[in-house]
């Protein structure tokens, strides 16, 4: 279980963490809410180095460091600086430029900074993976790439995109967005939409034996229909005869897809394809967590914490580290 999620403004942010020592302290009891206990040996009591910023286990010496295992990871770069970074990534809407951040904490490399921010992405990603989408989902394709390029299905420098959100109603009945997911895939034939509906938790049941997702709510595009039938799930087809209407007719999907092309085009100025799956989680993160947006940074810190780095030649050379795990 996490620690306690703490609503943070601005000014409580400054004068919670001024200095990297309390950045530790808060680190800690992210990871450990209850107290270290010793990955080796299950030991609860230790001695904590503070200069070291090292668990030494009283039991069988073995030493821990606070950032071991998380993002944070042998990072050369002041804690100070890195909750200042993923404060504004959590709590920034329309994102954040690399390039300001670079200037705002004084961080001598670009490098270094890019991969500050791809490994907090890393973090919001990993930790989305654990939720599922239920009851009814709405769901299209959209592409991302050069402007100026064909447009719809059929581009072929674009990226594919499949995005999904789930829809609820209110107390007073009315339809509003709850979880969204976006991911890019190869196709918008059934068979990729299949795995992307397997990917949300299609085939997965409630407590009470009910299956969690239910309906998919799309434009009428015959994948959408095969791959709903395939996976024993109702398909609500909305026919779009005019391009415009698809706003008023399937208005969330439309308009998290629009906000996404937004603060990618905004704050980013575009980004390359091939990474660009790490922008469309950080945007499903804030998204997902738009009702807790006053705990965003302990969230996100919580995050960072639960999930393990990755390094700057996995990012560049992603498709090298896949051939090294086959062979």
């Amino acid at each position: 279980m996490p620690g306690k999620y703490i609503e943070r403004s601005l000014i409580d942010f400054q004068k919670s963490f001024s200095d990297n020592e309390s950045c530790a302290q808060h680190l800690v009891e992210q990871r450990w809410p209850d107290g270290f206990i010793c990955p080796r040996c299950g030991h609860q009591e230790a001695w904590y180095l503070s200069k070291r910023r090292l668990f030494d286990c009283r039991s069988c010496r073995h030493q821990t460091s606070i950032t071991a295992g998380t993002i944070f990871h042998k990072t050369r770069v002041p804690l100070l600086k890195w909750y200042w970074l993923i404060y504004h990534m959590a709590m920034d809407k329309v994102g954040v430029s690399v390039f300001e951040m670079q200037r705002l904490l004084g961080i001598g490399c670009y490098k270094t900074a890019w991969l500050m921010a791809h490994k907090v992405r890393k973090a919001m990603a990993t930790r989305d993976e654990r939720y599922s989408l239920a009851g009814l989902v709405e769901m299209d394709e959209s592409f991302f790439g050069p402007a100026g390029t064909k447009r719809g299905r059929g581009s072929e420098r674009k990226s594919v995109v499949l995005c999904a959100v789930s829809i609820y109603r209110n107390y007073k009945g009315e339809e509003k967005p709850g979880f969204a997911h976006m991911r890019i895939v190869n196709d918008a034939s059934a068979e990729t939409i299949e795995d992307f509906l397997e990917r949300l938790g299609c085939g997965k049941k409630t407590q009470e034996g009910k299956q969690l997702l239910e309906t998919i709510r799309s434009d009428g595009w015959r994948s959408y229909g095969r791959a709903a039938k395939d996976k024993n799930l109702s398909h609500c087809r909305i026919v779009l005869r005019d391009p415009k209407a698809a706003g008023r007719l399937m208005p969330w999907i439309h308009r998290i897809i629009a906000n996404t092309k937004n603060v990618i085009r905004g704050a980013h100025r575009g980004v390359s394809e091939k990474h660009l799956q790490s922008y469309l989680s950080e945007i499903a993160y804030r998204f997902n967590r738009r009702f807790w947006e006053k705990e965003l940074f302990d969230r996100l810190i919580h995050a960072c914490v639960s999930s393990e780095t990755i390094t700057y030649e996995q990012l560049v050379h992603p498709n090298k580290n896949l051939t090294k795990l086959r062979s």
